[in-house]
């Protein structure tokens, strides 16, 4: 079966500026040969210390950042060849979620211009048919449409959350992206978050790639963990393989700050 995303050996350095700007003194390289597969309906984890590289491959696998080497496939055809119509089918099918709620909405628009907005550029709905949909979305993520009428400051975080995923579902997606989704709610809204991940993956058949710096945000929602140290994907199991036989020192050190203590 045909992957529906994969990565092959994506590597990815960033220049290091000396005090002109104009002159490149040395590099920083964020990932190293990082090849994975998500499937279609599949929820796959990454996990892995803050500044590993995580948000970098987030960012190159949802097409917002360029790789220095390697390819990125969707449905098996190598992007970097791909002709317009297949790029924007791509744009449709992988949609990513933010961790900063705050800073990915457009603070002049409502949240319900800002669900819209997709919808209006790919011209998938108009007028009230679109009124409607974005009413819909929201109900969908568990939010009063009338919520929809606010500015992104004038809601909570986990309902702005709730907003950024019904924004990602308005094309909709056959893969989510989502990068530290819950790591600045509570501890009950995240469950709330997680929970509603775990649902729309179910009723809509979505695949998910999520990511954390926490092992324990994935337990319940990612059958797939990858771990990432240091720019490499060091391990890769089942959900219970990598917490009860961990092979590698940065996945037994997650599983021990995951693990409560006995």
């Amino acid at each position: 079966m045909t992957s529906l995303l994969e990565a092959r050996g994506i590597s990815k350095r960033f220049p290091i500026q000396g005090h002109s700007l104009s002159r490149t003194v040395g590099w920083v390289e964020a990932l190293s040969g990082v090849s994975l597969a998500i499937g279609p309906g599949e929820t796959v984890g990454l996990v892995g210390e803050s500044g590993c590289g995580k948000s970098t491959l987030a960012k190159i696998l949802a097409q917002l950042l360029a790789p220095t080497s390697g390819e990125v496939l969707f449905q098996g055809q190598k992007l970097s060849s791909a002709g317009g119509i297949r790029r924007l089918a791509f744009r449709r099918s992988v949609q990513m979620v933010f961790q900063d709620t705050a800073a990915c909405f457009d603070p002049r628009m409502t949240v319900a211009q800002a669900i819209a907005e997709p919808m209006v550029i790919h011209r998938t709905a108009r007028g009230a048919a679109l009124r409607q949909e974005v009413s819909r979305l929201l109900q969908e993520v568990g939010l009063d449409p009338a919520l929809g009428q606010r500015l992104p400051m004038g809601l909570s975080g986990g309902q702005r959350q709730r907003a950024a995923i019904a924004r990602a579902l308005a094309l909709k997606p056959e893969l989510l992206v989502c990068d530290e989704p819950v790591s600045s709610l509570d501890l009950s809204v995240q469950a709330q978050i997680l929970s509603l991940l775990q649902d729309l993956q179910t009723t809509r058949g979505l695949s998910i790639f999520i990511i954390s710096h926490n092992l324990a945000t994935l337990g319940a929602l990612a059958r797939r963990i990858l771990v990432m140290d240091r720019g490499r994907l060091v391990e890769e199991g089942t959900n219970p393989e990598i917490f009860h036989r961990p092979q590698h020192p940065a996945t037994a050190a997650l599983v021990k700050l995951a693990l409560p203590k006995l």
